[in-house]
């Protein structure tokens, strides 16, 4: 097993996995206090750079998500004042069969396509709580009732005798923070 070592870093070649700095920052010779300090010192560094990273990358996204809206934006524009016609002008140019109906329902240029689809009926919810009151009397097959288990409910006797529950017991917590 090899290490490639890149800005001071050591990286395993096979894998990638960083396996720890070049340059031997612990001497070996610390203090258990001493070791301590200088490895909280070590973590809020690198937490410290893990931060200010993120923050590039969200001003990054932040700045492409300002770029994006723009060009939406004149899409949207775009497809306000020419789609009707664009629609119109596409499915005159689509060949017909003898009896009128459309050959084909894609109309192409070098700069895209135009397609005209059948879409089936279909049902839309739009009062869900309505709809679900009135179905339960006269439709009950079309409700669709979810089951989950209330942990805060559970007693002794079930906790001691149903399938399925595991009792995780007590632990201690640590957590290490620095920034």
């Amino acid at each position: 097993m090899g290490f490639d070592v890149i800005d001071g870093e050591l990286y395993d070649e096979e894998t990638g996995e960083y396996a720890g700095p070049a340059s031997g920052w612990i001497k070996g010779n610390e203090s258990p206090e001493d070791l301590a300090l200088l490895v909280m010192r070590k973590r809020m560094d690198i937490e410290a750079a893990i931060d200010a990273e993120t923050a590039k990358m969200h001003v990054i996204l932040a700045n492409c998500t300002a770029m994006i809206n723009k060009h939406a934006a004149r899409l949207a524009w775009l497809e306000r004042q020419y789609n009707a016609q664009l629609q119109d002008f596409a499915m005159s140019q689509l060949p017909r069969k003898a009896d009128g109906t459309l050959k084909v329902k894609t109309w192409t240029c070098p700069f895209g396509t135009v397609s005209f689809r059948t879409v089936a009926e279909r049902v839309k919810v739009v009062e869900e709580e309505e709809a679900v009151a009135w179905l339960m009397h006269h439709n009950p097959d079309a409700v669709k009732t979810k089951h989950t288990v209330l942990v805060s409910k559970l007693s002794d006797f079930a906790l001691d005798q149903a399938p399925g529950l595991d009792l995780i017991p007590a632990s201690e917590s640590v957590t290490i923070k620095t920034v």
